[in-house]
């Protein structure tokens, strides 16, 4: 689906952030509604106007080179489908989807030990899956340290020489 300027299309909310939320158009492709795009009135919180996997009717106000698609909420409010959804996207749409996640971090599952004597494994598939989580958690745990380093990090302020 060729998406244009101007069409007025049905999407499903992927993710919610403050600046604004992100929509599955339906095709593969994503795009942006900026806060300032969500509703007329002043937007504190647009959590309060949006849900995550909420079908929303959009107008779609540019397409870039890039592929970054800019969306609006309000202006689609009182007009007509130029592109009504068809069965299969309203089911697909009505469905939770993988892709709403992707870009989000894996939720974390805290009752390994549970989960792992409730499948059965062995001692080597134990180990195995114990020694994965602890090279992600320890990757985790270095990215989070060289982040905090490199933010705090100041140019020193060169003294200037006494030449006497």
């Amino acid at each position: 689906m060729d998406l244009t300027t101007g069409d007025v299309v049905q999407g499903r909310i992927a993710e919610v952030r403050d600046f604004g939320a992100f929509v599955w158009l339906g095709n593969g492709q994503k795009g942006l509604i900026h806060i300032s795009e969500i509703s007329d009135e002043f937007v504190k919180d647009i959590r309060e106007k949006v849900k995550p996997n909420q079908k929303v009717k959009i107008k779609i106000l540019s397409v870039k080179e890039d592929g970054r698609i800019e969306l609006s909420l309000k202006q689609a409010f009182e007009l007509d489908y130029t592109r009504p959804p068809r069965e299969e996207e309203r089911e697909e749409l009505a469905m939770p989807a993988p892709e709403m996640f992707a870009g989000e971090p894996p939720e974390l599952n805290f009752n390994l030990e549970e989960e792992l004597r409730r499948t059965n494994y062995d001692f080597d598939q134990m180990l195995k899956v114990f020694k994965r989580m602890s090279e992600e958690n320890l990757v985790d745990l270095k990215r989070s340290v060289e982040a905090k380093r490199s933010g705090s990090k100041r140019k020193r302020k060169m003294r200037p020489r006494n030449r006497s």
